[in-house]
């Protein structure tokens, strides 16, 4: 029997640094990083009709349904580049999609979940420092990378404001949503003894070279 193609499936909660980190994954193993984030904005960006469905759900803030974001995500992995394996950032969120994925790659691919672990404090203090420049998009981080001038734009010197999604108390409602849609991919990947879990609160640097062990470690 032909040896299935290894996949990679990223989690972790908002401000994990996941999406930073697949990506470096992505460029080692030479294998596509597929975030449904990403995939949604190029689908709407060609007017394709699964994009067009898609706009008219997050025009009004609303979730795109399990079906059309399957659809999509099948879409993509039929592509070339995804045949000898791919990393997903973004995608299964929740048991649903964690059941469409496995019907959809059957036993052509194994998949292995890399969780990326941050406490919520952490998660709390790293997202509700985050400020914009609504004039002309310059970001911030009051601790990371915090402006010049207190409250200004380096570029522009308009006033720094924050998202309302990185407000505190909607951050910790976010993180609560995420737990309760993470529980079946942990329990997955338990069960099926191919969880890795790395500490997401140390350097960039450092997470990623723990990662790039465990995966050394499975090949």
């Amino acid at each position: 029997m032909k040896q299935a193609y290894l996949i990679y499936i990223f989690f972790g909660p908002p401000g994990s640094g996941k999406g930073t980190q697949s990506n470096f994954l992505g460029k080692k193993l030479g294998l596509p990083v597929i975030s449904t984030g990403e995939l949604l904005r190029y689908e709407e960006s060609i007017k394709s009709p699964l994009g067009l469905k898609a706009r008219r759900y997050v025009k009004h803030g609303q979730l795109v349904p399990d079906k059309l974001i399957h659809q999509i995500i099948a879409g993509r992995l039929r592509k070339r580049d995804a045949a000898k394996g791919f990393i997903l950032d973004g995608y299964p969120r929740d048991a649903k999609q964690l059941d469409d994925l496995l019907k959809l790659i059957q036993d052509k691919y194994t998949p292995w979940l890399i969780e990326v672990k941050v406490s919520d404090r952490e998660v709390v203090n790293r997202i509700s420092g985050r400020r914009v420049c609504n004039n002309c998009g310059a970001s911030y981080h009051l601790v990371y990378n915090p402006p010049k001038k207190g409250g200004l734009c380096d570029v522009c010197g308009h006033k720094l404001s924050i998202r309302e999604d990185d407000k505190p108390a909607v951050v910790r409602k976010r993180l609560a949503d995420y737990k309760d849609s993470a529980d079946p991919l942990l329990a997955y990947g338990k069960k099926q003894k191919r969880l890795i879990s790395i500490n997401g609160e140390q350097s960039i640097a450092k997470v990623r070279q723990d990662i790039f062990k465990a995966i050394d470690k499975i090949k």
